[in-house]
């Protein structure tokens, strides 16, 4: 039996870049046909609801994913809705057939159409809350070229111009594109085809150049652990206003890694950004754990994560894991909690999960030198409201 400490305020976070159409959470990885582990999307969202992320927009990068997803979507609402788009990575074999046709598919339009049907039905359901991910990524010209995500990007954006009705904000991409970004997507601005504000440009990278004309066009800025790597991506990042600020994972990827700038900020668990779960163990279990299990912990302890109570794996040692536990519970007689501890299912190393959304919201709020509890509390709040209002949950 699972309690929460006793607290008159704990954290809400709304995760607005989950990738879980992607195969890691199959259990697949590196383009590998065998599985490592089971999938296991129902795992790794019980987990983030356990620690308050209790909002996910799932991101879609083609037009398949964008149909996909309703069906996760729906077996979760409230708590997570959709994007409708074609990512700019994804454009090239979306739209062209491939990185070397300079031309579009003859059934480009056809593609299009396919696409705002989806954002419709999507969201006459409830279930498609954004058009997106759309926008113009240079730092990986070898899946997408300069003029094949501009073409895109741009006949993607009238597409969102004929459902402008629905007012759905904008999940948007811009790496190493700024100048093009702006001149692209202005002209949308200024027809009245996008409302001022209504969009965010997700997993910003730039530099304070480029978020002084993001924001100077209105959006609101998604930040995830790729935007927090180097100094200078830090030194940008205390620059966003936090009625413009939102945070995300883009899990699997942007994990937070030891070798980034912002690392030293995360505190380890319990803290006010993930408060304590108490867990109730009966006399005979917490006996049996402190009398006979004490002297050979060493030997057969499970390790868990830096900073949240949970095992940390390698992928490949799943089974091996899976098979250690269960020798450790035998051994008990009785089991205690699987929530949280050693005992709970594990997170697998260099693979991000919407649980560690809170480790954002840390660094965020200590980087625009929030040290007391009150300030630090109305910081994740407007956070969370931010993001909840923008895309209407």
């Amino acid at each position: 039996m699972l309690r929460r400490a006793m607290s008159s305020w704990k954290p809400r976070y709304f995760d607005i870049g989950v990738n879980f159409s992607d195969s890691m959470f199959q259990g697949r990885y590196n383009g590998s046909a065998t599985a490592k582990h089971p999938a296991d999307i129902e795992q790794v969202i019980a987990r983030a609801k356990l620690f308050n992320v209790n909002r996910m927009l799932i991101t879609a990068s083609s037009i398949e994913e964008s149909r996909a997803h309703l069906l996760l979507v729906a077996a979760h609402l409230p708590n997570f809705a959709s994007t409708a788009g074609v990512h700019p990575c994804t454009v090239a074999e979306e739209f062209y057939g491939g990185i070397d046709n300079e031309a579009p598919l003859e059934n480009v339009e056809e593609k299009l159409l396919e696409l705002k049907n989806i954002a419709l039905e999507g969201h006459e359901k409830g279930l498609v809350k954004s058009f997106g991910e759309i926008g113009l990524d240079y730092d990986r010209l070898h899946y997408s070229t300069r003029a094949q995500q501009r073409e895109m990007f741009t006949r993607q954006l009238q597409v969102y111009a004929q459902v402008k009705h629905l007012k759905m904000p904008l999940f948007l991409h811009m790496r190493a594109a700024c100048d093009d970004f702006v001149e692209l997507i202005l002209p949308f601005l200024e027809d009245g085809s996008i409302s001022v504000g209504n969009g965010v440009v997700h997993s910003f990278t730039g530099t304070k150049e480029e978020l002084e004309k993001i924001l100077k066009l209105g959006f609101f800025i998604g930040i995830n652990g790729c935007s927090l790597k180097t100094q200078e991506n830090v030194d940008v990042a205390k620059l966003i206003p936090p009625e413009k600020l939102m945070i995300e994972t883009d899990a699997p990827w942007c994990e937070i890694r030891k070798s980034h700038a912002s690392y030293p900020l995360i505190s380890p668990y319990p803290s006010l950004f993930y408060p304590e779960i108490s867990v109730n163990i009966s006399e005979n279990v917490e006996e049996d754990i402190g009398d006979k299990k004490k002297p050979s912990a060493p030997k057969n302890a499970i390790k868990l994560d830096a900073f949240l109570p949970f095992p940390s794996i390698k992928k490949e040692n799943f089974e091996k894991h899976k098979l250690q536990t269960q020798q450790r519970l035998e051994s008990l007689g009785e089991a205690p909690s699987l929530d949280v501890g050693e005992f709970a299912y594990p997170l697998i190393k260099s693979r991000n999960e919407p649980v560690f959304v809170g480790q954002v919201a840390e660094i965020m709020a200590k980087l625009h030198g929030l040290t007391g509890e009150a300030e630090t509390r109305t910081f994740v709040d407007t956070i969370y409201t931010n993001s909840c209002t923008l895309f209407n949950m």
